[in-house]
Formats: C-alpha cells, sequence, structure tokens
C-alpha cells in the first residue's frame, strides 16, 4: 500500500455541516465507478484500483466519507443513512445517472443503503469485507458490538488507536496507511463514526433488490462473522459471486490488490463495460 499525492478534489460539496471532498478519474464520457472506503480510512484506500480502471476505460469516483480525510468537519449527523445520502448527492453532482458502486468495510453497508434508497442509480454493488445489512447476529455478537463501542468511548485516545491499527490488517504498509489516515480524525469522529458501522452490524433491513447483480470480496483471514455472514448472503442472493482472497484479511483491495482488480474487472465487464 502506497499512498499517492492526492491532486486538489474535483468537487467539493457542504452537506449538512460537512465539506464532502470528492475526485475523478479516468475521461468524462466512461462509464462511472463510485469507490466508498471504510471507517476512519480515506479516499487513498483505493489508490491501487484507481489507476486498473482508467486503464480500463472507467471513469472513477474517489471521495472522503463525511468526517474522514479532508471532508471535514463531521457535520449534523453521522450515520450509514448520512454517508448513503452524501453519496447519492456526489452521484447527482458530477452528472451521472448510473454507477457501479464499490464499498469497503463500513463503505461496504453503505453502499447497500445507497442502493435502497436509489436502486435505479445503481448497475451493481462491489462489496469488501462487510455483512449484509440483512442479517441479523445472534445475542452474543450483539452484546459484543455495544461493548465494543463503550471500550473505544473509555479507551485512551493513543492505546484505542494502536489497536485498531493492529486489528484490521497484518500487512506493515497498510498499517501504516490506517495509521496516518486514523490520525486525521479527532476522537469524537472516530467515536461517532464507529458507532455507525457497529449499528449497521446491529440493525436489519429490508432485502435489497434480487436482480441487481453483486460481487462480494473477503479476505481468508476475515473476521468469523463477517466471513459466515458473507458466505451465506452469497449463498441466498441468485447471481451472487464471492471471491475469498488468500493471504488477505479485511482490507482486501489494499492487501491483495491484483487479485481484487481482477475480480472487479471481470465483474464491471460482465455487467458495466467500458466502450
Amino acid at each position: 500500500m502506497r499512498p499517492q499525492t492526492t491532486p486538489p478534489p474535483t468537487h467539493v460539496l457542504t452537506r449538512d455541516g460537512s465539506r464532502l471532498h470528492a475526485w475523478l478519474h479516468g475521461p468524462a464520457d466512461a462509464p462511472l465507478v463510485a469507490l466508498t472506503h471504510g471507517l476512519s480510512l480515506d479516499h487513498r484506500a483505493f489508490d491501487q484500483q484507481v489507476p486498473a480502471l482508467v486503464a480500463a476505460g472507467y471513469r472513477v469516483l474517489t471521495w472522503d466519507v463525511r468526517g474522514h480525510g479532508r471532508s471535514q468537519p463531521m457535520g449534523e449527523r453521522m450515520s450509514l443513512e448520512a454517508v448513503a445520502d452524501d453519496l447519492l448527492a456526489l452521484l447527482e453532482e458530477v452528472d451521472t445517472e448510473r454507477a457501479v458502486l464499490v464499498g469497503e468495510s463500513f463503505g461496504g453497508m453503505a453502499i447497500q443503503e445507497a442502493l435502497r434508497r436509489a436502486p435505479d442509480r445503481v448497475v451493481g454493488l462491489v462489496v469488501i469485507g462487510a455483512p449484509p445489512l440483512t442479517s441479523q447476529p445472534n445475542v452474543l455478537l450483539r452484546g459484543l458490538q455495544r461493548l465494543r463501542i463503550q471500550m473505544i468511548k473509555l479507551w485512551p485516545d493513543r492505546l484505542l488507536r494502536r489497536v485498531f491499527t493492529s486489528m484490521v490488517s497484518r500487512h506493515p504498509e497498510v498499517r501504516r496507511y490506517v495509521a496516518e489516515a486514523t490520525a486525521q480524525l479527532p476522537k469524537r469522529s472516530f467515536v461517532a463514526a464507529s458507532a455507525a458501522a457497529m449499528q449497521g452490524h446491529l440493525e436489519t433491513a429490508p432485502p435489497l433488490p434480487p436482480d441487481v447483480p453483486l460481487l462480494l470480496a473477503c479476505g481468508e483471514r476475515e473476521e468469523r462473522p463477517i466471513a459466515r455472514a458473507m458466505r451465506a448472503w452469497a449463498d441466498e442472493q441468485g447471481g451472487a459471486r464471492l471471491v475469498v482472497v488468500p493471504d488477505a484479511g479485511h482490507l482486501v483491495n489494499q492487501e491483495q490488490p491484483e487479485d481484487l482488480n481482477t475480480a472487479l474487472l471481470d465483474f464491471l465487464a460482465a455487467h458495466h463495460p467500458a466502450s
């Protein structure tokens, strides 16, 4: 994982007290792929996907979720619904009728909510390391999720960030990026974003439209509850494809980018081809 020097944002959009920063890459008339990063990260999480997508003939939108990276401050609300609304507003801003949405971790939950809110805007979903919002964790897992929120609130800031960085990846370069990206969030923003992500694990939403193309990707070392939920999702939703990436944990697109890029480009060629 080698974060690149970030050019000036293509779009800055003010919504609910937050100034969202977004970047566009590739030809203006190409099919759009919108990439949404995970908890505490920023748009650079997809630095190793953007060049491959542009080379394949796509226009690519990357952005910093509210309260993350350059999209400061967090604004009036932080929730899956708020992030989904922000993403849909950015699609309006760049004048795109339809797009494939790609989301990593928390971003993978947010794009499900975006599909539910505006199914006519979404060609397909690529979910990386995230469970379906329709899954219902058992009583033990629900209790653990609530305990995590309390721990995040109570732990000293430095310890919290160190533990989080060590948990999300074994890869040294990825850990360095995660530590740098996470340092951009004040603790109150980190807590608010974590609570929004945990709420996505706890609530049960209606099923997604069954005819939307779906690619699921998780690492072979993904957390068991997430991996189990993604396997069940792939089994239950007709036409869904699950890719389990070797030597990867939670952040597949950063830990094994070539494997993820191959699966992503195959999916796009089938469902959202570039001319």
